[in-house]
């Protein structure tokens, strides 16, 4: 099996850099903003205490961005080089349990559509997802000091992935290791101890703004993901079919329904030989377990959070492929893939399933705005997309008051701001969240706005053209 690795990776590779130029999306465009914008001091100690995250990942593309630029290929080439060594690391890990697990394990991680829409983007969810991979498997193997190196890398990229920690010291309980090899396992989890303890003030400062927000935006909890049985369907679902949605439900639900019987079928085989990788299904079960527990008390359970155990996911899959025997084994097999590529079809050929059109809205709204006209928003600032892919030679404002519209404050702003405009383009993006009262459009009506017209970009939303009579 191991003369195929390469071709997997190449396929894999190939899979992730079909439209990888599409247009930054919000959370990608506050990235960019900062790894173009802020120095890697002010990444490490500046940055995090405005943001949910921790800072690893930002300076890595931040090193990496001033290696390869700033084009949309060049940001999330970085997450692609994470995504094809998750791929190998589900080889090596699969490997370790049978010849042909990692094989099988792999090819499935490789056309996964959900992984390569996050082997895609520039967030961290890569990168801690290859991190996992690693850490797995330098655990399995015994290698401390890697795996120390490893988990401090890890946590330092994203949080949600501190749920994996538990598992190796499950695993140690379960297989009844000896007291040298628990020592060892301490050690290499004192450099993170210690960090940890060095972080802690910053990781308050985070906990306190993200209850600042949870309090002052009401909306903001769904958004953040939350312990629901709808979030807890959406893991499988999006795990087996992508991370495409269709507004016909009845139809999305009939096609999990089907992508999910070969899934289904796999996992029951590899239940009956559970024991061989006891491992591997800790890796799988319990961070969700956890995340579910945790989010009861501050929400944060949603499926792409847990991008880290996708391969746990198909590992067991693979697991159970492999216990079906002859032609069932190869059709098995079969099914996943062509479903796999089915749904990738779907994402990369369906411009509502990729990522917020802003380069497009951007251009297109300001190769019409007039020099009376001005660009406006329902925030105290425009968007980062907005802002990253503007050429900044047209007036741009946020109307609202702060990151919750007050309706007096509000009101006085749009005054202030459009006093001397004849005509505004107006972004109702994220309304719902930033604006639930809509005053800024009903003081833009107020004043004498009328709406002339209105365009629709994917991901967007409705751009309203205001003008006064």
């Amino acid at each position: 099996m191991k003369k195929y690795i390469l071709l997997i990776l190449i396929v894999g590779l190939a899979l992730r850099l079909v439209v990888i130029n599409q247009s930054l999306w919000l959370d990608e465009s506050i990235g960019a903003l900062v790894v173009k914008n802020q120095t890697f001091w002010q990444i490490l100690s500046e940055f995090p205490t405005h943001d949910n995250h921790p800072p690893l990942y930002y300076l890595t593309l931040k090193l990496w961005s001033g290696l390869f630029g700033y084009s949309e290929a060049a940001l999330r080439s970085l997450s692609v080089i994470f995504g094809i060594g998750t791929i190998y690391m589900v080889y090596k890990i699969g490997n370790i349990f049978s010849k042909r697990l990692g094989a099988l394990a792999a090819i499935l991680i490789a056309t996964s559509p959900f992984h390569i829409y996050y082997s895609q983007e520039a967030r961290m969810y890569s990168m801690a997802a290859f991190l996992a991979a690693l850490a797995f498997y330098l655990f399995l193997k015994e290698n401390w000091k890697a795996f120390s190196l490893t988990i401090v890398a890890l946590v330092f990229t994203d949080y949600m992935p501190v749920f994996l920690l538990p598992v190796f010291w499950l695993i140690g309980f379960i297989s009844k290791k000896g007291k040298i090899w628990w020592k060892k396992m301490a050690i290499s989890f004192l450099p993170l101890l210690i960090l940890g303890i060095l972080w802690i003030p910053t990781f308050l400062i985070q906990s306190q703004g993200g209850r600042w927000l949870l309090e002052t935006l009401p909306a903001w909890a769904k958004v953040a993901g939350g312990a629901t049985p709808k979030q807890l369907g959406l893991v499988w679902a999006k795990f087996v079919f992508g991370r495409i949605s269709i507004t016909n439900k009845t139809l999305y639900y009939s096609l999990i329904g089907i992508f999910s019987i070969p899934y289904a079928l796999a996992f029951i085989a590899a239940w009956r030989k559970r024991r061989e990788v006891i491992p591997v299904r800790l890796y799988l079960i319990v961070p969700i377990f956890l995340g579910f527990f945790t989010s009861l008390f501050f929400p944060a359970f949603i499926y792409f959070r847990f991008l880290y155990v996708l391969p746990a996911f198909f590992l067991l899959a693979a697991w159970g492929i492999e216990k079906h025997k002859g032609k069932n084994k190869l059709l098995l097999l079969g099914i996943i893939i062509l479903g796999n590529i089915f749904s990738w079809l779907i994402y990369i050929t369906d411009p509502y399933q990729k990522r917020e059109q802003w380069r497009e809205a951007v251009h297109f709204v300001e190769s019409r705005v007039a020099s009376d006209e001005m660009v406006v928003f329902n925030f105290t600032e425009p968007f980062a997309p907005y802002q990253w892919y503007s050429n900044q030679s047209m007036n741009a404002e946020g109307l609202t008051d702060s990151i919750a519209a007050n309706p007096i404050p509000t009101r006085k702003k749009v005054t202030d701001k459009t006093l001397n405009s004849k005509g505004v383009y107006y972004f109702e993006y994220l309304w719902e969240l930033h604006d639930p009262g809509r005053i800024v459009a009903t003081s833009l009506g107020e004043e004498g706005f009328i709406e002339a017209s209105s365009f629709d970009f994917p991901g967007v939303g409705i751009i309203r053209y205001l003008k006064r009579p």
